[in-house]
């Protein structure tokens, strides 16, 4: 009796798991019926994300297929964004970064129907680590500076482009988008005017960096920009002492460091001038909180 009480009791068990897996089954295919009537835009990185869904309202659905953390210059897309990118009507690049250079043509193939609106159009477009320095061995070229979005003057540009191209796929939502976009625009506007205020005190001084993704925001608030990065690669004992040296000079008292790389080598050079690490993060969704933390560290240093 005992033995075939157990066995009562696994049975029901089992049923009661396997009628929960049923009811599991079938509320996420009556979900994903109802997220399919949602129109999709994808979008590369988080900031995109935000400027999207700022002007997108509830109209659309945003997919960002690179995820918090990961880097943009070097991701695979996961199956799971990728079947969201299959369902997707218009795709926003974000311009020259090492995702979209990869996979751009793969995914436009993929999806034959889905419109591609690059969001970095009319922007002035830096080299690949634009620095202001007199030191010809800190001054190289390579591939485009994808970093547009680390500047609010880019930033109105991007979210231009995102409006516009939002229109043109969903026209009857125009009014809205409109004013979503104003709306934008006031807030972008705004850390703009912090962020003039509390630079204009140290215009012209330098703020080290270890992947130069700060290039924009250098250039229009007239700072300097020392990148230990060198083309794309950690950097050599030559170089490295280099920078320390125009580090020294220009009385360099903040490095930045991004998660996506180690930190060691920031760790190791800041110990050398006597600065700061200050740990930050671009590709930040919450954009505007994210350039103000970076401003306090440029001004208090």
């Amino acid at each position: 009796m005992c033995r075939e009480a157990k066995r009562l009791i696994m049975k029901k068990h089992f049923l009661l798991k396997y009628c929960t897996y049923i009811l599991l089954t079938l509320f996420a295919v009556a979900c994903s019926t109802g997220e399919q009537k949602q129109k999709i835009v994808t979008v590369t990185i988080q900031p995109q994300k935000y400027f999207a869904e700022r002007i997108a309202g509830d109209r659309f659905e945003i997919n960002c297929i690179v995820p918090p953390g990961s880097n943009p210059e070097a991701y695979d897309p996961s199956p799971s964004h990728l079947v969201h990118l299959g369902k997707s009507i218009a795709y926003f690049k974000i311009g020259h970064i090492g995702f979209e250079l990869a996979w751009m043509d793969k995914l436009a193939q993929n999806n034959p129907n889905m419109k591609i609106f690059d969001n970095s159009e009319g922007i002035d477009i830096l080299s690949g680590t634009h620095e202001h320095n007199e030191e010809k061995a800190h001054h190289h070229h390579f591939d485009a500076d994808p970093h547009s979005w680390s500047s609010p003057k880019n930033a109105r540009i991007i979210a231009r482009n995102m409006y516009h191209a939002f229109v043109e796929i969903d026209p009857d939502g125009e009014k809205e988008y409109l004013q979503n976009y104003k709306n934008l625009l006031l807030e972008i506007n705004h850390v703009d005017s912090i962020m003039t205020r509390r630079l204009a005190p140290v215009r012209g001084s330098m703020f080290a960096i270890y992947h130069p993704s700060l290039s924009y925001l250098a250039k229009d608030y007239h700072l300097h920009q020392l990148s230990l990065e060198y083309n794309g690669k950690e950097p050599s004992a030559f170089y490295l002492k280099k920078a320390i040296d125009i580090a020294r000079k220009n009385r360099v008292k903040v490095i930045f460091i991004q998660q996506e790389f180690d930190a060691k080598q920031a760790e190791s050079f800041a110990s050398e001038i006597g600065a700061k690490v200050v740990p930050i993060n671009p590709l930040s969704y919450h954009w505007s909180e994210e350039l103000l933390h970076i401003t306090d560290a440029i001004a208090g240093q």
